[in-house]
Order: structure tokens, then C-alpha cells, then sequence
């Protein structure tokens, strides 16, 4: 890591730091340390602070920075070490983001084709508000969901649900969520 700041046992830089004005302290330990410098939160974090850093690090030596902090959370959701696209790193990191760019390329991602399911899906959850007689107490949490499962569903199945008729929708989010905390909590 680049040098920084001596961290203490346990809470690392944490007690070093004023919370109200933390853009400040961070710039004094650039002038200190330069405009890379590492802090340990308790975890290490290597802070830029310049734009020739970062330049640096994202351009010029942006494969050794590519990887992601490993997770709690990853043991619950991965099926294998570094499997899949959001828990991998490396090598399988770079082979499953090419496929699955690949694929998404061939469902129309980045084409107009997916621009006009979007706009289709905002058009329909405008209405959708629109059609709501009590507007001040409306619950914006299903017609989002309904607005975002409607452009997955159009693209990969090529079905939209209605605001009216969603049930099987709402079914299986609940059943997912039902699975998930459980997963969580054992």
C-alpha cells in the first residue's frame, strides 16, 4: 500500500478524522503524503486525491486495480471461489464480463430496440401514476418494480405485466425475498 497515516489497533485512521469536516482532513494528509496515500478504515483504502492519479491508476495501471473487496455477503450468494459475474475477480472476471456483454449485445442492449422498451415501460408507469386517484398516499415501490421487471421480461421472454394484472410478478419477489433472508439468517 502507499504510505499514509499510522493507523491505531482495530479502528485503524478512524479516530483521526473530524466527521464534520472530513474534506478538509483529506486534503491536509495529501499536502502530507502526497496525492496517493493509504488509510485504514479499519480496512485499507488507498485514497487519489489528484488528477494525474487518477489517470494513473484507472488508465495506466487500471488491470491491477480491477478487483473488488471480497464480502460477508459473497459466501451466501456464490456457488463456488470466484464464480459467477459480480463475484469473480481476475481472469474469470474478464472472460464472463465479455460473454455477458456478448449476450446482452444480442438482446438488444445498447440498440434502439432497448431504448424503446425503456421509454415503453416509463410511458406505462407515467400512466400508471396518472390513473392513481389519491395521490398523496402513493406507494412508489411496485410500479418501480413492475417499470424495471417489465424492460427484464420484454428483452428475455418478450412479455410485459400490466399495472392491473401483476400478481405473479409480486408473487415471485416475495418468494425471492422470503429465500433470501432466509439464506441470510441461517
Amino acid at each position: 500500500y502507499p504510505r499514509g497515516p499510522r493507523p491505531y489497533p482495530i479502528v485503524g485512521n478512524l479516530r483521526q478524522f473530524n466527521s464534520n469536516n472530513l474534506h478538509l482532513d483529506i486534503r491536509e494528509l495529501s499536502h502530507q503524503y502526497g496525492p496517493i496515500f493509504t488509510l485504514f478504515l479499519p480496512v485499507p483504502v488507498v485514497v487519489i486525491t489528484s488528477f494525474e492519479g487518477f489517470k494513473e491508476a484507472y488508465v495506466t495501471k487500471g488491470e491491477f486495480l480491477a478487483g473488488r473487496p471480497v464480502l460477508a455477503a459473497d459466501d451466501v450468494y456464490s456457488f463456488g471461489d470466484n464464480a459467477g459475474i459480480i463475484n469473480s475477480n481476475g481472469q474469470s472476471w474478464v472472460e464472463n464480463r465479455r460473454l455477458t456483454i456478448s449476450i446482452l449485445r444480442d438482446f438488444g442492449m445498447g440498440k434502439s430496440l432497448m431504448e424503446e422498451q425503456v421509454k415503453l415501460s416509463i410511458v406505462e408507469f407515467l400512466r400508471h401514476l396518472d390513473s392513481i386517484e389519491d395521490k398523496d398516499k402513493i406507494d412508489l415501490r411496485w410500479p418501480i418494480h413492475l417499470m424495471i421487471a417489465n424492460i427484464i421480461n420484454q428483452t428475455l421472454f418478450g412479455f410485459r405485466y400490466s399495472f392491473d394484472d401483476c400478481k405473479p410478478l409480486i408473487e415471485f419477489n416475495d418468494a425471492f425475498h422470503s429465500v433470501s433472508e432466509q439464506l441470510l439468517h441461517n
